[in-house]
């Protein structure tokens, strides 16, 4: 092969570098890359506010008399086969790593005395509890364990689907021998709020100022000025 056909194999791989390393070097200049120290995906959370974490929701009553009464036992039976590790259903049943539920509802929390089943004590735990497992609490206790008693036992991290917590509370409700616990009573509607003290009490039954069909504020137009009367004419003086 002679000098020149081998000069221009050799330019034409060094031109085909040099325009690799270009383009390379361009689509960094286009797309920001940045790199970790371990390999994984990188999402980008933005910054929570000022004042130290994220704005808190409050809740409001729950209205468990109509979640319950449209809710179905046969499902919460289904959702009842993930408890089947640590509970029994059947009545005189033993215990577990957890009470059995058979007749959960309406009983005294912390007050099955079986052989094998020692209660959490101290602090944020079932025995420091009072009263019985109505539907408030149950409800809570199922959704998150340690959340609604931190020295709970009980690792379980809760039922969080609302629909089917209600269902498993039906099902629980069915486990009894005798009358179920009566359902609790929907809410009533919001109650309307009361005005401030010194306020002048509105028509209810009229719209609201800014609404549609409300009538906009009066406003007080000046009476128009009397035309001015000539002064009567003065006798010439002498």
């Amino acid at each position: 092969m002679s000098d020149l056909g081998f000069n221009k194999i050799a330019f034409c791989v060094l031109g085909t570098g040099l325009m690799l390393i270009g383009l390379n070097e361009a689509s960094h200049a286009f797309f920001h890359v940045e790199h970790h120290e371990k390999d994984a995906y990188f999402i980008e959370v933005p910054d929570a506010p000022a004042g130290g974490g994220g704005a808190v929701v409050e809740e409001g009553p729950r209205d468990l008399g109509a979640l319950l009464a449209a809710a179905d036992p046969v499902a919460g039976k289904e959702v009842a086969v993930k408890c089947q590790q640590c509970h029994k259903f059947e009545q005189g049943a033993e215990a577990l790593q957890g009470p059995p539920l058979f007749g959960v509802l309406g009983r005294d929390i912390a007050s099955l005395s079986l052989p094998g089943l020692k209660y959490s004590t101290g602090p944020g735990s079932l025995t420091e509890l009072e009263g019985n497992w109505d539907y408030e609490k149950l409800d809570h206790f199922i959704e998150n364990p340690k959340k609604f008693r931190p020295a709970t036992a009980m690792n379980y991290l809760g039922v969080k689907k609302t629909t089917d917590r209600m269902n498993l509370i039906a099902y629980l409700r069915t486990l009894t021998t005798g009358e179920p616990l009566p359902l609790p009573a929907p809410l009533p509607p919001q109650a309307a709020a009361v005005p401030a003290e010194g306020a002048v009490p509105t028509d209810p039954s009229a719209p609201a100022q800014g609404e549609a069909g409300a009538p906009a504020p009066a406003t007080a137009t000046p009476a128009p000025a009397a035309p001015a009367q000539p002064a009567p004419a003065q006798p010439a003086q002498h």
